[in-house]
């Protein structure tokens, strides 16, 4: 009886441990649009505070006390949602300075509906700190005309003293469904709508070293 007790504890699997959870598990700001996958919009439903949780040193798998950020979310806030990871799902939360991601327990969110966009939901001129996409609809397909920058658009002589590295983009492309893919010559932008939110990454061949059009971008209001 021990015998069979035993093979069949080891035929069970295992439970996922901290390490487990932090492999593979990367979820954080300017990774978020290019390292996630099923977007969504959610709201966050439950009394207390929800806090975003590291990515690393055993993170999220430690659980809240040991892993939180000093961001959280309350009932009612809406993040953007990427990947699962065991209970947890990574987020994206806007605020002021830009925004924050991190993991959270993904019994915390309610998926909410969203749509298939028409061209002009595309239109218009998107932000993501000094990164800038201005797409129009021409004719049955898109076009877009892009900036990016390092450090920023304006850094400091400390920082970079011959001013900032540059990446453009100028092409012309057909989305499918929420999704559209520009490619300009060795440069490749990608960008996937979620209402008023762009969700871009490119290919790393789009300007000078370390630029990058990565990004939660938002539709600037006229």
């Amino acid at each position: 009886m021990l015998l069979r007790s035993l093979c069949l504890a080891l035929l069970l699997p295992l439970p996922a441990s901290a390490s487990d959870m932090a492999d593979g598990g990367s979820c954080r700001n300017g990774a978020f649009p290019s390292d996630q996958s099923n977007f969504a919009q959610a709201k966050v439903i439950g009394a207390q505070r929800l806090y975003l949780l590291d990515d690393m040193n055993g993170c999220p798998g430690k659980g809240e006390a040991a892993c939180r950020h000093a961001t959280y979310v309350v009932t009612g806030d809406t993040v953007i949602s990427g990947r699962d990871l065991g209970r947890y799902r990574c987020v994206f939360f806007h605020n002021r300075v830009g925004g924050s991601a991190g993991w959270v327990d993904k019994a915390r969110l309610q998926t909410l509906p969203t749509r298939i966009p028409v061209l002009t939901d595309w239109a218009g001129h998107w932000r993501s700190g000094d990164d800038s996409l201005v797409i129009r609809v021409q004719g049955n397909a898109l076009s877009v005309e892009g900036d990016a920058y390092w450090p920023s658009a304006n850094p400091s002589p400390e920082q970079r003293p011959g001013g900032p590295n540059l990446g453009q983009v100028a092409a012309r492309a057909v989305p499918e469904g929420e999704k559209v893919v520009f490619s300009d010559d060795m440069c490749e932008v990608r960008a996937h709508w979620l209402g008023d939110t762009l969700l871009v990454a490119d290919n790393a061949e789009c300007g000078g070293m370390n630029v990058r059009f990565n990004g939660v971008y938002r539709l600037k209001q006229p």
